[in-house]
C-alpha cells in the first residue's frame, strides 16, 4: 500500500444550512474510511493563515485556498482516485488534487 495526500479546494462559497450537510457528510466519510483502516490523517484547515513569500507575508486572503488535507492508503494512484471521487464533498463544490506521498528514509539522529 501507498500514502496519498488528498488536497481539497473550493470551487464555490456554500451557504451555512450546505456547508453544515457538507460538513456532516464528509465527517462520516472520513470515519467510514478510518474504520477500514485507508484514513491515515486528516486535518481541516482553518480559512485564516498567512503566506511566506521570500519578499514578504501576507494574510491568506485566496477564496480557492486549501482547506483540508487528508492521507489516505491505497494499492496505487487509480485506487486513490476512485476513493476520492467517492467524496461526498465534490457533490458540494470541492475540488480534490490527489498526491502521492514521497517516501524519505529515517532522519539521522540529533
Amino acid at each position: 500500500m501507498h500514502e496519498f495526500a488528498f488536497i481539497f479546494r473550493p470551487t464555490r462559497a456554500l451557504d451555512p444550512q450546505a456547508l453544515a450537510g457538507r460538513n456532516d457528510a464528509a465527517r462520516d466519510w472520513a470515519i467510514a474510511r478510518r474504520r477500514e483502516g485507508t484514513l491515515q490523517t486528516a486535518s481541516p484547515l482553518e480559512d485564516e493563515g498567512m503566506k511566506v513569500k521570500q519578499d514578504g507575508v501576507t494574510r491568506l486572503a485566496d477564496s480557492h485556498a486549501v482547506r483540508a488535507v487528508l492521507v489516505i492508503q491505497a494499492k496505487d494512484l487509480s485506487a486513490a482516485v476512485a476513493l476520492a471521487q467517492s467524496h461526498p464533498g465534490l457533490a458540494y463544490g470541492a475540488e480534490i488534487e490527489v498526491r502521492p506521498v514521497k517516501a524519505i528514509g529515517p532522519l539521522p539522529p540529533r
